[in-house]
């Protein structure tokens, strides 16, 4: 499966083989996040289920993270997942996040949006560290007329980033450049 293919979460509907499974009749039990005893009787109970293969296919065909399904916990769906090529059962980071957009490769705008304003910030941290320290680009210069050099027209408000050790041209000013917070 590729990367940029999300495995759903939830059933679009729910399979015939939920109202036969022994996991109704014991709502008491935590069945998402069992632990100790608990794990114990919930393995003990898929074990005598008659749809145990099909609840433990579903959720191996989701990549589900949580609970015990078909007798397996996350650890045994990961290990099964990895040997036969399901998709491995972790927890994505929510939508409209960054890490959801660089790590898993999420494209719809949300993510997309989130990643930019990511990058936007970064940036702006890098300029602010290189000012801090000294390091950085020398001011830009805007043409304030227009000029030819050769064969090239330089139009009003063209920037010209001046070199180290040469002057700067005659028909420069220095610009007026929003400060980048």
């Amino acid at each position: 499966m590729s990367a940029l293919a999300e495995p759903p979460r939830i059933p679009r509907e729910i399979p015939d083989w939920h109202d036969l499974s022994l996991c109704r009749l014991f709502p008491e039990l935590d069945w998402i996040d069992a632990k100790g005893d608990t794990a114990t009787a919930c393995r003990a109970i898929c074990a005598v289920c008659p749809v145990r293969y099909a609840c433990a296919v579903g959720s191996l065909e989701r990549g589900e993270p949580w609970g015990i399904w078909g007798g397996l916990d996350r650890a045994d769906r990961k290990l099964i997942a990895v040997e036969y090529g399901y998709p491995v059962p972790a927890m994505l980071p929510d939508h409209g996040t960054n890490a959801r957009r660089v790590k898993h490769g999420c494209t719809c705008p949300d993510c997309k949006a989130a990643h930019a304003l990511y990058e936007a910030e970064r940036r702006a941290r890098a300029r602010a560290k290189a000012k801090a320290r000294g390091l950085g680009w020398p001011p830009v210069h805007v043409l304030a007329e227009p000029i030819r050099i050769g064969r090239h027209r330089l139009s009003v408000g063209q920037y010209l980033l001046p070199l180290p050790g040469l002057p700067n041209h005659r028909r420069a000013e220095p610009a007026d450049l929003p400060a980048v917070a």
